[in-house]
């Protein structure tokens, strides 16, 4: 069994070879943007103060299908950094890997978005991957948009976040934003007011208040 398969814990043969689960998985993990060191699903432990968002946020794990075939969107935010927001984000769209994999073929289902790093694919003109992520950021089911406010955005930075992002409610296509401000005016501040009410005011918001963690 390899060491790097999602499901050497409860599967029973000895190889991944021409095994259609583990091939299926890999292709949704290879085209999803998801970091190579946090494709693998974690523990997370919260602190007292945000086990209610950590039981909420494993009810929508529980029933991520629906999340997404009904285009829903959620925003986990708090002031405070390492307490799990990202975690969180990725392991809700490894769940949904892991409900769609059977069957899927050659379809993008999902894709991790690091939003500075995004915004500076997007000015290097000479990337030849940009096509191919700004197709999967208007298509995929699912996008997690990570660190949206980690910074003040440029009116370049808005303007292309608000094209995706507006295609994408348009469509009906899932988002789950992570962020480092729980204040809607302060968000405004920071990714300008029309990108902030799109996140915020068709978001469900999930705040965590536990210290950092990391």
């Amino acid at each position: 069994m390899r060491e790097d398969c999602w499901y050497k814990k409860v599967c029973t043969k000895d190889t991944c070879d021409n095994c259609i689960r583990y091939t299926e998985m890999s292709f949704l993990m290879e085209n999803s943007g998801i970091p190579k060191k946090r494709q693998m699903p974690v523990s997370l432990v919260p602190d007292d103060i945000d086990l209610d968002s950590f039981i909420h946020l494993a009810d929508i794990k529980n029933d991520i299908e629906q999340f997404v075939r009904n285009g829903d969107n959620l925003y986990i935010c708090s002031e405070h950094t390492g307490n799990g927001k990202t975690s969180w984000a990725i392991k809700l769209m490894l769940k949904y890997f892991d409900r769609v994999w059977a069957g899927n073929g050659l379809r993008v289902r999902g894709y991790f978005a690091n939003v500075p790093t995004l915004l500076s694919m997007l000015k290097d003109f000479g990337n030849n991957n940009i096509e191919k992520v700004k197709t999967i950021l208007s298509n995929t089911d699912l996008v997690v948009w990570d660190d949206i406010a980690s910074t003040k955005l440029s009116d370049f930075d808005i303007t292309h976040l608000l094209m995706f992002i507006d295609h994408r409610t348009l469509q009906g296509l899932s988002n789950i934003y992570t962020g480092n401000i729980a204040n809607k005016e302060q968000l405004g501040r920071c990714v300008g007011d029309r990108l902030a009410s799109r996140i915020w005011n068709y978001s469900e918001i999930v705040e965590f208040k536990g210290n950092d963690r990391r």
